[in-house]
């Protein structure tokens, strides 16, 4: 065999990647080159081959054909390699290993046709030497390759050894990370390469991979310098001359590039992703390129000069089905980052890769192209699209619309009337969900919701001295008017049963549609169900509540106890809390309160939920908070409890429990609905407390009668008395 003549090698690469392979070994002054399936078959010399190995930062695998030959078996394997001259290749004292690939119409087993090969090798050492090399699990010096379709065997060298994505500079890793030849594929065909990309950001770098590749690619640096060792360098016929000059003329590049600024950006939620990424940049000589932050999507931003290139990218591998656990969960994830991106880049490009077109959908961005791809053993697809802008402010659906014009009875007017008394704070507010009647009239005994496009009716359970014919008469009477007021289907008005609840009650499930919607309020996407339990998800009441916590929560450790779906929690994010803290007895309620952080962008690093009844974990905690939020239910006797709750006769000992985990200077916010509670104040003299009730209310609340829910600020201090605030009752 004549090394230095040119002759077959392959490529091998994942698949779906071998155009992109094609072109940059063409790059290299390669031009005889031919993709096949997962592979690029090309016509070179060693100098080419070596270059190849250097450069190539989307092949896996660089097989030098050392033989070819026809075989019906596994015995032919092992007859025609015995006559190969294989003291020729590599020295007795040196390890080997074989890599076996067969087609699928193969029926024999791929690891007894490498086997053959094996026993060909040695027999032929052994009969030559009077010796045999060792085989190698791990580390051989040499690696050769058998690839077999039934009737021809080919057998190559390896001279890559490790697979080319392994660059060396991967010193820590995170879960699931993206291949490096893959991961650096993808920018290419992004146009990385070609003055496309002027900024690039990843916002959920991971370990960093993009990053790294995007800073080699653009400083010009082969991959393969990174490399400690290349599967070449035990063979007979390695040429270190060649091998050197190679090197030096890719050394000699590097140095010309060294100076060049990259606006190279990557974000994760996860610290440990951040350290990691940090680590790998610094092996791999890029760290001064790269800037790293930790961030959650949901304040995802890039500065000024990012945002005055002209060819901005925005490159992502989401968490997937195998890195989430809930297919709804992995959705959500999409929808956030296509709003941040949205939000923040409009007019960048951005390539998002996932295993499920649908979960790239959920981004809501415009398509450009698409690779279909392997990212190991997952088909994957790599998609472009442009950034549109995002509307500002959620459009809020009129709930109006009047369809039967001859309709009029003291109900409906009633109904306009409360519509007219909160339409301007509505449409100055973009209010989506709030209340427009509650038993205004006793005749008509119900509450009712509007949910962006849907209303919730609650019937009130009527006395029991009231006949239920006419109870039934005048709900239906309810029903249809609301269809004719606001011209929506019956499927779109949603009517429940309401009675007191008790243990299991308060979480116990009215059907299992999971039909869940995104309503927004005050900058916060939130999870709401109307059909499935007798609350939807979110209390309209605490609105006012829930604003003034994101208000206040900036650097706070914030706490959420009686927790629910965790809509407080999620503000106090988005206010931009240091950390929260979530406690609710019901673990369905806690899933809800995480999905409602997911879609808005925020992982569970800096967020815990905590499933135990909050007065015991009160009891035992030793976690000290900024601020507090608790909103405790009338009575509970679930048998998770230790007990029972009653709200008027346990406050005093829940608000102390809360009191001793607020720091000094720190405030509760204590908040119920039991109509009837009064507040203990000689049991409270030592802290300061306001009652906050009135300025808690939001107008669709501020009606005549008992408040629906009762609200006081509670901070550490002297005073043994009810403080009416005189400026803004938060601080």
């Amino acid at each position: 065999m004549e090394i230095n003549k040119s002759q077959h090698v392959v490529v091998t690469c994942a698949s779906g990647l071998e155009l992109v392979l094609a072109e940059e070994i063409k790059a290299l002054g390669i031009t005889e080159c031919e993709p096949l399936k997962a592979a690029v078959q090309v016509n070179c010399d060693l100098a080419d081959a070596y270059k190849i190995c250097l450069w190539s930062r989307v092949g896996s695998r660089v097989l030098w054909k050392i033989a070819g030959f026809e075989a019906a078996s596994g015995d032919d394997i092992y007859k025609h390699a015995s006559y190969m001259r294989w003291e020729k290749q590599f020295d007795v004292h040196q390890s080997f290993q074989i890599h076996t690939v067969v087609d699928q119409s193969v029926k024999d087993n791929s690891f007894f046709l490498g086997l053959k090969l094996k026993d060909a090798i040695v027999d032929r050492f052994r009969d030559k030497v009077g010796e045999r090399p060792t085989v190698a699990k791990h580390h051989p010096d040499l690696m050769f390759h058998l690839f077999y379709d039934g009737q021809q065997a080919t057998v190559s060298l390896d001279l890559s050894g490790e697979p080319l994505h392994r660059r060396g500079y991967r010193v820590q890793t995170t879960d699931a990370p993206i291949k490096e030849n893959v991961a650096a594929a993808l920018l290419l065909s992004a146009g990385l390469d070609r003055g496309e990309v002027e900024a690039l950001v990843d916002p959920m770098c991971g370990s960093g991979t993009f990053l790294i590749e995007a800073a080699l690619i653009l400083k010009h640096v082969a991959p393969g310098l990174v490399r400690q060792r290349f599967g070449f360098e035990h063979w007979q016929h390695h040429d270190q001359e060649l091998w050197d000059s190679i090197r030096e003329e890719a050394e000699q590049e590097k140095q010309k590039h060294a100076s060049s600024q990259l606006l190279i950006r990557g974000y994760d939620a996860d610290p440990r992703a951040i350290q990691a990424a940090l680590a790998n940049a610094e092996k791999a000589g890029v760290d001064q390129c790269i800037h790293l932050e930790r961030r959650d999507i949901a304040l995802f931003e890039v500065p000024k000069r990012y945002l005055e290139v002209d060819k901005g990218f925005v490159i992502a591998n989401p968490p997937y089905g195998e890195r989430l656990a809930k297919d709804q969960e992995v959705q959500y994830l999409y929808q956030a980052l296509g709003r941040a991106l949205k939000n923040t880049v409009p007019g960048w490009k951005a390539g998002i890769l996932s295993n499920q077109i649908e979960l790239i959908d959920a981004a809501g961005l415009n398509t450009d192209s698409s690779i279909k791809l392997n990212n190991g053993p997952i088909r994957c697809y790599f998609r472009v699209s442009e950034v549109p802008a995002q509307q500002a402010t959620p459009t809020v659906r009129c709930p109006l619309v009047v369809v039967d014009r001859e309709i009029n009875n003291d109900f409906v007017n009633r109904v306009k009337k409360n519509l007219k008394r909160i339409d301007k704070w509505v449409k100055r507010e973009h209010v989506a969900c709030y209340r427009i009647y509650d038993a205004d009239m006793p005749e008509y005994n119900v509450a009712i919701d509007w949910y962006d496009g849907e209303l919730h009716v609650q019937e009130y359970k009527a006395p029991n001295t009231i006949d239920p014919e006419k109870v039934e008469k005048r709900l239906q009477m309810v029903m249809d008017s609301l269809h004719a007021l606001f011209g929506l289907s019956k499927n779109r008005i949603v009517l429940k049963s309401r009675s007191r609840q008790k243990g299991k009650d308060q979480y116990r499930k009215l059907s299992d549609k999971q039909d869940r919607k995104m309503v927004y309020e005050n900058g916060a996407w939130i999870l709401v169900n109307l059909r499935d339990y007798l609350d939807t998800g979110l209390f309209l009441d605490h609105r006012l509540v829930r604003h003034e916590i994101q208000n206040m929560a900036q650097g706070k450790r914030f706490l959420n106890l009686f927790a629910y779906t965790c809509v407080a929690t999620l503000h106090a994010a988005l206010g931009g809390a240091k950390k929260t803290t979530s406690v609710d007895m019901s673990k369905v309620y806690l899933e809800w309160g995480r999905s409602n952080l997911l879609v808005n962008g925020f992982s569970d690093v800096n967020h815990q939920f905590i499933h135990t009844d909050c007065r015991k974990w009160l009891s035992n905690t030793q976690d000290q908070f900024d601020l507090i939020f608790m909103d405790p239910p009338t009575f509970s006797n679930s048998k998770r409890m230790e007990g029972v709750l009653d709200i008027q006769r346990d406050h005093v000992e829940m608000i102390e429990l809360a009191m001793k985990r607020l720091e000094p200077g720190g405030l509760l916010i204590f908040s119920n609905n039991f109509k009837k509670f009064k507040l203990d104040l000689e049991g409270l003299a030592k802290f300061e407390v306001e009652d906050i009730t009135t300025q808690s209310l939001s107008p669709d609340y501020q009606q005549q009668g008992k408040p629906i829910h009762q609200c006081w600020r509670i901070q550490h201090g002297p005073t043994s008395h009810v403080v009416q605030p005189k400026r803004s009752p938060w601080g």
